[in-house]
């Protein structure tokens, strides 16, 4: 089977689906984790804070996980499909996902110092506070990987697109030659050159096999009896 540079382009869209939503699915673990870890923090500083900000960059992370896996199964379903509609669809799909990605990267994850938040509200334990500023940070480099991420996946699909739609012959090798009969069988017109034809038995052979069958057939019964 030969491959175009359009196969090539939708292969590539599907691999890029499957890497976004693996990173995806790696972002809600990653953020489910931590906020495990955030729990039980706080409930052991209950006795020494007074008050515990809401952790927004775990959930912000949580939700960006959801919606990026989302996003990559729709995407990994229509770089299948050949219908063209349905991948312009999914370019406006991809767009507004991708900016209400952004919108909400930029807001909460950097217009809110959290390492500043994080260590006015639990300054009594050190060691609490540079985990979680660590982590906080490693949240905003993750949101602007996978938003340059969709990116690319939105520039594959928009060239995909402009490509056109996808021809009946599209990739389609040299068709395969009938076979009338098997090679291994050969009639009298296929003899190879210098060999005789097999000889067909005449039509008495047959009756003739057919009545000793029988015959030994009734003495064998006979001799049982």
């Amino acid at each position: 089977m030969a491959f175009c540079s359009r196969c090539l382009l939708n292969h590539a869209l599907r691999v890029a689906n499957l890497v976004v939503n693996l990173c995806g699915m790696a972002m809600i673990i990653y953020s489910l984790w931590l906020l495990k870890i955030w729990n039980r923090g706080v409930a052991d500083l209950a006795a020494t804070a007074s008050s515990f900000p809401t952790p927004w960059f775990i959930y912000t992370l949580l939700g960006l996980g959801i919606v990026v896996c989302f996003a990559a199964v729709v995407g990994h379903a229509v770089s299948n499909s050949v219908n063209p509609t349905a991948l312009s669809l999914y370019i406006v799909f991809v767009c507004f996902v991708l900016l209400f990605q952004i919108v909400v990267t930029v807001e909460v994850l950097f217009k809110i110092d959290w390492p500043t938040v994080i260590s006015r509200h639990h300054d009594g334990d050190a060691k609490f506070v540079a985990f979680f500023t660590f982590h906080a940070n490693i949240c905003r480099l993750v949101g602007v990987v996978i938003s340059v991420a969709q990116v690319n996946v939105l520039v594959m699909a928009i060239v995909l697109r402009a490509s056109g739609p996808r021809p009946s012959n599209h990739c389609e090798g040299p068709t395969a030659p009938a076979l009338r009969h098997s090679f291994l069988v050969m009639n009298g017109s296929d003899s190879p050159p210098g060999l005789p034809a097999p000889a067909t038995p005449p039509p008495g052979d047959h009756n003739r096999e057919s009545a000793l069958v029988i015959l030994r057939a009734s003495e064998v019964r006979w001799m049982s009896a």
